[in-house]
């Protein structure tokens, strides 16, 4: 057999593989943009939960435009957390920030966890100091969920989690 015989079935083979690798992105993206503010959304009311009511703490969301490039949409609304902590003298303020993230196996975003103060994790200070290394992965593919790391698994945010993140951050003896 020569080899120009098998040309255009290799052709149509590739065009059919590349069909439907763009068919699973479009229907990958239709569920990211779905999640995406939904998720936000869960991880704002985790926060209001975790802090609960004081006049030390100061919650500020600012909206976010997420440019996006390589994908069939071009952006996604979405919001910057910052929290600020005053009743320990100077301000202290952490900050989330939404962004894109495929490393992980149907990972589709992070929510990246940064303090503009010093942290000096103690062996009890696990909980935080995996907030700030790897942050809050969104991932799922049919159902999305906000994942944390603990020791070495994966598993969802909850309150406690920011909780004990916030009083290692702040309540230190």
């Amino acid at each position: 057999m020569a080899l120009a015989t098998r040309i255009d079935p290799w052709l149509a083979e590739r065009a059919a593989r590349a069909a439907a690798v763009a068919a699973a992105r479009l229907v990958r993206d239709a569920f990211i943009v779905a999640q995406f503010p939904l998720l936000q959304s869960r991880f704002e009311s985790l926060l209001r939960a975790a802090l609960g009511q004081h006049s030390g703490f100061a919650l500020v969301v600012t909206p976010l435009n997420l440019l996006v490039s390589g994908r069939s949409f071009a952006s996604l609304a979405c919001s910057v957390h910052r929290v600020s902590a005053s009743f320990s003298g100077m301000p202290q303020t952490v900050s989330f920030s939404p962004a894109l993230d495929f490393r992980e196996v149907d990972q589709f975003g992070l929510i990246e966890c940064s303090l503009d103060f010093d942290f000096s994790p103690r062996r009890a200070d696990a909980g935080a100091q995996a907030l700030v290394a790897r942050g809050v992965q969104l991932r799922g593919s049919s159902v999305a969920s906000l994942l944390v790391q603990r020791g070495a698994a994966w598993r969802e945010l909850t309150a406690d989690d920011l909780e004990e993140a916030f009083a290692s951050f702040w309540l230190r003896p």
